[in-house]
């Protein structure tokens, strides 16, 4: 989480909790793996958790890199083809399945893309004012693009919940919409950590859906 060491590593115990609940209680294979999406989430806050303690303790210093690819690697690269796949493995509708199908592939496009930045171009952390600020070094090619990752991340990760026939799907969209439009309104700089500080909401929203998808045709 975006805090501190220990918000981020009790965001982490949390969603391992909830994810591991959600995987009880799903019945399909499907359902299984879109009731991992807290486990990934509880990954990604461990992994900043680290971070934190690798930017104030000098034994860790080394690792820090570590820590941060694979923050990032989650944050940036993993939820654009995550979101939309599991939402489509368990979608039956054929015409809303095929919307989804396209939908994951831009995500997978969009994975690959944002894993090779990651990989040729380097990143700095800095923790200012409670929070962690990710310093990107893309060339200005890159820069002037960010709007179009941007667009493509939200569509691919946003509208794929509303395309879903599941009702309560759609709800995660909205709180992942209002989530991004919080972080960007009153975080600015800060958006991808504190982003994930509504982790936790989503997690109980994916347990939330198991339930219903459990008693459903899903």
């Amino acid at each position: 989480m975006c805090f501190s060491a220990n918000a981020s590593f009790g965001a982490s115990a949390l969603l391992a909790g909830i994810g591991i609940i959600s995987i009880v209680k799903a019945r399909t294979v499907p359902q299984r793996l879109f009731a991992a999406t807290p486990i990934l989430f509880s990954i990604q806050q461990l992994a900043e958790g680290m971070l934190w303690l690798s930017l104030r303790q000098p034994a860790l210093e080394n690792w820090q890199p570590v820590f941060t690819y694979i923050f990032l690697v989650f944050a940036m690269a993993a939820w654009p083809f995550w979101i939309p796949f599991t939402i489509w493995k368990l979608e039956k509708d054929k015409q809303r399945k095929k919307i989804l199908s396209i939908l994951t592939l831009l995500g997978s496009l969009l994975s690959i893309v944002v894993g090779c930045v990651l990989l040729f171009f380097p990143v700095k952390v800095m923790a200012s004012h409670h929070h962690l600020h990710y310093s990107f070094t893309f060339p200005q090619v890159a820069k002037n693009m960010i709007w179009l990752f941007t667009l493509l991340y939200i569509f691919s990760t946003i509208i794929a919940p509303f395309i879903s026939g599941s009702k309560r799907m759609k709800w995660l969209g909205i709180i992942y919409l209002a989530s991004y439009l919080f972080s960007v309104i009153f975080y600015n700089g800060f958006v991808i950590s504190v982003w994930c500080y509504f982790a936790a909401v989503l997690s109980i929203i994916v347990l939330w859906i198991i339930m219903e998808l459990r008693k459903s045709r899903y």
